[in-house]
């Protein structure tokens, strides 16, 4: 290895001629791209750090709606439920109803069917009572007249029950 001094010598006073030129004519330029790409770099991680603040920021939001959704959600099927019962409820009210004007309708018949079945056995009593006391009397009797005899006959009988 073959050291030569000269050499080592013209090198560092290249390099200092160098170092000089560099720092009057570049250096401000130099510093100043440099200034400037820091400065780019911390506007951009200063806009990552807004765009993730932001971002947090629309998940809460949306995490609020979703939960105030499911709220109105459960509301809803909350009064539905509520409905079906009033409804249900509605509904037996009137078969209730519908079942008790039935009975009464169906009591009203049968009370109506009973007066039928009484006038008529009234008047099949009386029909026979006539025949019959034709038959003990022997004689011709005037028939309308007996009967409504046999008519008052059985009002008064039932006047005293």
């Amino acid at each position: 290895m073959n050291i030569q001094i000269q050499q080592i010598i013209t090198q560092i006073f290249g390099f200092l001629i160098l170092f000089w030129v560099l720092r009057k004519f570049a250096w401000d330029r130099i510093s100043a791209v440099l200034e400037e790409r820091r400065a780019k770099i911390t506007s951009e991680l200063e806009e990552a750090r807004r765009g993730k603040e932001s971002l947090e920021q629309m998940r809460r939001d949306y995490e609020t709606k979703m939960a105030e959704i499911e709220n109105q959600a459960r509301l809803k099927v909350q009064e539905a439920v509520v409905d079906g019962q009033r409804a249900a409820k509605e509904i037996a009210d009137g078969a209730r109803e519908e079942a008790r004007e039935i009975l009464e309708k169906a009591k009203e018949n049968i009370e109506r069917e009973m007066a039928k079945a009484k006038a008529q056995l009234r008047d099949e009593i009386a029909t026979i009572a006539v025949a019959a006391a034709g038959k003990i009397v022997r004689q011709e009797l005037n028939k309308q007249k007996d009967k409504e005899l046999v008519l008052q006959y059985i009002d008064e009988v039932k006047g005293f029950k």
